[in-house]
């Protein structure tokens, strides 16, 4: 990160250490292009826990003027508890990897589950009740991924280059889609069970069927090249068989009470015992010796703990930063060789005047500047850019040289 002001001898410089990529003129984590949506598109529809039905849609979201034929998938999974949240909450997370050069998707799922008798949601009549939800979501999700796959003509996506990116429920459901990938990992749970018993009356609970769902069964699978997890969790580690497996980048606070970064029951944190019948699940911090002992590649598993006690992110820009340079390694290469072997380059910005000046140790091509919503906001062919127009606030600089490009958040101040 770099901070600036307006004066050059108060002026923060932080020395920056890229490695070039191999996707050509888009790096896919500067935030460069404008965005289409297209919302409320239906993808299926399944049966709700209580019996009804529910319409499952998603909002998708890609970049305009890229100029790219095949364009990575991203499909992002709100979170909820599996009782609320909505596909609208994550368009602003699809809206920046949209900018990036995505074809990005938050897709709604089955929500819901039986609380005991007396009680309301979060309330569960059991854990069981949980964790057919996360099943449910994750059939969903998958029934998502093949739609997306079957139309990859008409959003010039990836057949390939697949990712997943869920927040606390959806970081849960994520990881078991990523993961829980083989017949066997299907839990007790969803199989035919003991009934609701609510007194006078008693809801049944049928066997979900297949892990895989019934949802656009078209000849396209559901596999996923990534995930990234924001505090989700796995009911098994062993899920993750391998360090062959999709890549993972997950973040976690350590004191999260929600999803606990350990192997803990879920909500363990919750008042009034919310949490006591809900599963227990391994979150990130009890993932990684895993990891560890798998020992997947750097370039292909990080997780990023923070001391702390909340069931959030300490800091967005950051930290999607790391997320959005993580999965654009997974398909451009973060060791990229070029000719002549690896380079670096290293960089200086100086907020002066009305300006942003870079200091560089190869010449600068282009600078291109954006705003917190992608959009473009100034663009030049030299080491200056003109700022003195543009509103206070945090904007994206990225910088192009004939060797790499390299983006880095900057503060332009009054």
């Amino acid at each position: 990160m770099i901070r600036s002001t307006c004066l050059l001898v108060s002026s923060t410089i932080l020395t920056l250490t890229v490695e070039a990529q191999d996707c050509g003129p888009i790096d896919y984590i500067t935030p460069q292009f404008a965005v289409e949506v297209e919302t409320s598109v239906l993808y299926g529809t399944a049966p709700r826990f209580d019996g009804g039905t529910d319409s499952l849609r998603m909002n998708i979201h890609r970049p305009v003027g890229d100029g790219v034929s095949e364009r990575p998938l991203l499909i992002a999974v709100h979170g909820g508890a599996f009782i609320g949240g909505d596909r609208s909450d994550m368009d602003q997370v699809c809206s920046w990897y949209a900018a990036r050069g995505y074809v990005a998707a938050t897709v709604s799922y089955r929500l819901g589950f039986y609380p005991p008798v007396i009680l309301p949601n979060p309330f569960a009549y059991d854990a069981a009740e949980v964790v057919r939800a996360s099943y449910r979501a994750q059939q969903d999700v998958k029934g998502a991924i093949r739609y997306l796959r079957e139309r990859h003509a008409v959003d010039q996506s990836s057949l390939e280059n697949v990712y997943l990116y869920g927040v606390s429920a959806g970081g849960i459901t994520a990881m078991h889609v990523a993961y829980a990938t083989e017949e066997a990992n299907k839990p007790a749970a969803c199989g035919a069970m003991g009934p609701v018993d609510h007194g006078a009356q008693q809801y049944p609970r049928a066997d979900l069927g297949s892990i895989e769902g019934l949802l656009n069964v078209n000849g396209y699978d559901a596999s996923v090249k990534g995930c990234v997890s924001y505090f989700g969790g796995l009911l098994d580690t062993a899920f993750i068989g391998s360090a062959t497996e999709p890549a993972l980048f997950t973040y976690h606070q350590t004191g999260d009470p929600i999803v606990g970064c350990g192997h803990q029951q879920a909500l363990w944190g919750a008042p009034l015992g919310i949490g006591s019948n809900y599963p227990w699940l391994y979150g990130s911090c009890a993932i990684d010796p895993h990891m560890q002992q798998l020992g997947f590649d750097t370039d292909r598993y990080e997780f990023h703990p923070y001391t702390g006690a909340e069931h959030d992110i300490h800091d967005i820009p950051l930290v999607d930063g790391w997320a959005a340079e993580f999965l654009a390694r997974q398909f451009c290469g973060g060791n990229t060789s070029i000719p002549g072997g690896t380079h670096t380059t290293e960089a200086i910005v100086i907020q002066r005047g009305g300006n942003l000046e870079v200091v560089s140790t190869d010449p600068v091509q282009e600078l291109r500047l954006v705003d917190s919503r992608g959009r473009l906001a100034a663009a030049g062919n030299s080491r200056i850019l003109a700022t003195g127009h543009l509103a206070s606030g945090v904007y994206v600089l990225a910088i192009r040289t004939a060797r790499s490009v390299t983006s880095q958040r900057v503060l332009i101040a009054p």
